[in-house]
């Protein structure tokens, strides 16, 4: 006869049903096999162990994730850096926002629904995995030193402000520009905010980058070579 180890959980839930009157601290079950009750009680906690991880097994696992923060916080991200570009070809790039799709790779569409001097408001879709928001921007514009762009209607930002200022760059260095950006956003509810570093990594922090990457192909190569930024995160 196999050891009583080789017995399948079904033939415990057997040999408690068929247990035989015996003395002292043993118990002797029908298949002739004699063990003490400190053996059976190990048993019984093994099977009610096994019975518990089956009721709470679940059929798929999911993934793990942050603990929800008590409030949605706001970021605020700035960054200063001299370009090798002027203020005009820079402001260009930045205020024709109906061209973002071309070049901008989270950008996926911009429509331009109002337009008058100084002012206009689009229509934009961006797409960041995995988030697809589709929002009311309103810009104010003023050549060539300020795109102030901030999200007026949209689903899961309670607050996106885009901002970019430019100003004189290098002494003696007309093809050259200082630039300030800032960007400043808060997700409308806790759970969206769980993915602000997703928004943050994938589309803030590299947000100048893809328009220089735009400004080279319009204007050729910086006239000085790249600066470092200076950048300065907050939250709040």
């Amino acid at each position: 006869m196999a050891g009583l180890r080789n017995v399948g959980r079904q033939g415990i839930n057997i040999f408690r049903c068929l247990r035989l009157p015996t003395t002292e601290n043993t118990t002797r079950l029908s298949c002739g096999c004699i063990i003490r009750s400190t053996q059976l009680l190990q048993l019984d906690k093994n099977r009610n162990q096994h019975i518990n991880n089956v009721n709470t097994r679940h059929f798929f696992s999911l993934p793990k994730v942050l603990p929800l923060p008590s409030t949605s916080k706001r970021k605020d991200y700035s960054e200063r850096r001299v370009l090798g570009y002027t203020m005009e070809q820079m402001y260009d790039i930045v205020a024709q926002v109906e061209k973002y799709p071309e070049f901008v790779p989270w950008c996926t569409s911009c429509i331009i629904t109002h337009a008058r001097p100084g002012h206009c408001k689009a229509k934009i879709e961006v797409g960041f995995p995995p988030l697809v928001e589709r929002y009311t921007s309103s810009i104010t514009l003023g050549r060539p030193n300020l795109v102030r762009s901030e999200c007026t209607e949209g689903k899961i930002f309670n607050h996106l402000l885009t901002v970019w200022k430019f100003s004189p760059g290098l002494p003696n260095k007309p093809k050259t520009c200082t630039l300030d950006f800032s960007v400043t956003f808060e997700f409308r509810s806790i759970l969206h905010s769980q993915l602000a570093h997703v928004f943050f990594d994938e589309v803030v922090k590299t947000m100048v980058n893809s328009f220089l990457k735009r400004a080279k192909k319009l204007y050729g190569p910086e006239s000085i070579s790249r600066q470092k930024a200076k950048i300065i995160i907050n939250e709040s």
